[in-house]
């Protein structure tokens, strides 16, 4: 559904008149943060260095998100923007076309904006000089609950392990139940090609098996590297010369898969604006359920299987083929 964002006579001649910016959105979902963060952190420099500027909202909290990996200390967050009516208060530069607005507080900050609030909030940003192409969406880990879960096309960063399938599964589930029909793509991060191919042909065979999930592989990412920095080993996706035009986060995988990330259908085309508007529509809808169920009276909330796992994992032949 495209979502409407009428604001004032000025704005709507603006948008009538003004050049068309392409804008795509990707939440960036999977279980673990410290993948999470580097695939996120790696493909927002690789698009970079294609000429295209992104901004990381960044979902996930200190040591293991984006700003922790990228050494940038976050003084402001979303919150701040939304108490300024600016957006631009709280995005701070990281670099090489990089942009990093830190949204640990997101869904309640937007929450309680009213629409109209919300759209001047983007639309101030989107007329910035550095306005993104690109909004990748770093989830909370272990949550498919989050503002990535609004994004047409995911990408699930799953873990080079057998025993890491039935989380990144979960996550998965939880984010289609939210925000049904996205395209999702699939990373293995730290496995060599082979072991990565298999462990995404399990997953394909059970979403597709249990939620009519059609996903695409999008690559391996290698195993540890000797000698890497231990927040950036097991993928090496950036290093700490990377911002000194150094090779270190020369990542040839990471510029392969932008270079697949860009050519996926755009499908329904967002402005900025509307897409900001979906996200406001979305934490509105996620405070009114908490609201109702921690309602005095409320019924309890019917009990999880046990560990996060789906009850579909423990059938026979879920997660054995190809892997």
């Amino acid at each position: 559904m495209r979502l409407a964002d009428p604001l004032d006579q000025a704005t709507g001649l603006r948008r009538l008149f003004a050049t068309d910016q392409a804008f795509r959105a990707v939440g960036i979902l999977g279980p673990d943060a410290r993948r999470n963060a580097r695939f996120t952190a790696g493909m927002a420099l690789a698009l970079g260095r294609r000429g295209s500027r992104s901004l990381i909202l960044d979902e996930a909290a200190a040591p293991h998100n984006v700003a922790s990996l990228l050494g940038i200390l976050t003084r402001r967050t979303l919150a701040d923007g939304v108490r300024a009516g600016h957006l631009a208060q709280a995005i701070q530069p990281a670099g090489q076309g990089v942009d990093l607005l830190a949204a640990q507080d997101g869904i309640k900050a937007l929450a309680r904006m009213d629409e109209r609030e919300v759209l001047r909030l983007a639309d101030g940003w989107h007329n910035h000089a550095e306005a993104p192409q690109w909004l990748l969406l770093n989830s909370t880990p272990g949550s498919g609950q989050g503002l990535s879960a609004t994004a047409d096309l995911r990408v699930l960063v799953l873990p080079g392990a057998k025993a890491r399938l039935a989380e990144a599964y979960t996550v998965m589930k939880s984010a289609h139940t939210v925000w049904p029909g996205s395209a999702w793509l699939v990373v293995v991060e730290g496995a060599e090609t082979a072991a990565g191919e298999s462990l995404f042909t399990a997953l394909r065979e059970t979403a597709q098996r249990f939620l009519g999930i059609q996903c695409d592989f999008l690559g391996t990412l290698p195993r540890r590297r000797e000698g890497a920095h231990p927040i950036l080993a097991d993928a090496d996706v950036i290093g700490h010369n990377s911002t000194a035009g150094g090779s270190a986060g020369r990542s040839p995988e990471m510029g392969i898969m932008a270079e697949r990330l860009t050519s996926q259908p755009v499908g329904e085309a967002l402005e900025f604006e509307q897409y900001w508007q979906r996200m406001w529509l979305y934490c509105r809808m996620t405070a009114e359920a908490d609201m109702r169920r921690t309602a005095p009276g409320a019924a309890p909330r019917a009990a999880s299987p046990p560990d996060g796992t789906d009850k579909n994992l423990g059938r026979p032949g879920v997660f054995i083929k190809g892997t």
